[in-house]
């Protein structure tokens, strides 16, 4: 398997891997599914850090927040367990108490996180313009 088959094939499973500044791969994801990709990872580390560094220009990838992740995985989780969706969305009311925080998925295209004001999220019209135009591209 080539680099670049492993890092999407990982992250088809769930599994990001992220180049750290120090050369290092971080693994973020479901326990289980890191667990499964971890062998592979350690067997191809060295062409797998080529290739994240190919990808990134040199540049690296700021640590992710490890809140934010488990949240995407969550989103990526429902979609796997739901293969008719065509995407996946959680709120987090708890940890801002000025913003409503939506972690968003739209299979094949992207994940992504908006943090809303309190006062001006209607949760109503935001699936309405989701479903929209989670088909969209822009």
């Amino acid at each position: 398997m080539t680099p670049a088959t492993i890092i999407q094939k990982a992250q088809a499973d769930g599994v990001t891997l992220i180049l750290s500044p120090s050369g290092t791969i971080k693994a973020a994801g479901e326990r289980e599914a890191v667990n499964r990709w971890l062998p592979i990872i350690r067997e191809h580390k060295n062409e797998i850090v080529n290739e994240l560094r190919a990808a990134n220009n040199g540049a690296y990838d700021a640590p992710p927040d490890a809140t934010a992740e488990t949240r995407r995985q969550r989103v990526l989780a429902m979609l796997r367990e739901n293969p008719t969706a065509r995407y996946a969305i959680v709120t987090e009311t708890e940890s801002d108490p000025d913003a409503v925080i939506v972690t968003l998925a739209i299979r094949g295209r992207a994940t992504c996180e908006l943090q809303i004001p309190r006062d001006r999220y209607d949760g109503a019209l935001l699936l309405d313009l989701i479903d929209r135009h989670s088909a969209t591209v822009h």
